[in-house]
């Protein structure tokens, strides 16, 4: 699985997100935060490194914590782009896993 194939696919919002930009402009910003925080997680989910360690662990942690009350949390931006935190999460999870079972395959 290449994570740039999926990467480049969160350049461009969901037709409904799209919306909300050109209705509300300032959710572009949030747009902005959101994919900068999946394409981080994406990038580094498997580093090795200490630093690409820490990325990703900064980017899960702040994907999988439900705090409504910060403006920039993930599932603040979610609810005002209108999309589902919980099924953005199951996908990041599933796709993780794949790329972990890819891993083992070509280790052994």
């Amino acid at each position: 699985m290449n994570t740039s194939t999926h990467t480049s696919s969160l350049s461009v919002p969901p037709p409904e997100v799209a919306e909300r930009i050109r209705k509300q402009p300032e959710c572009r910003f949030l747009w902005a935060v959101l994919q900068e925080g999946l394409e981080t997680y994406m990038k580094y989910a498997t580093a090795t490194d200490r630093r690409g360690k820490r990325l990703f662990n900064e980017a899960e942690d702040w994907l999988m914590q439900d705090d409504p009350t910060w403006l920039c949390s993930f599932v603040s931006i979610c609810h005002i782009l209108g999309l589902d935190p919980d099924y953005i999460r199951l996908g990041l999870r599933r796709w993780r896993a794949g790329i972990a079972t890819q891993l083992l395959r070509q280790a052994a």
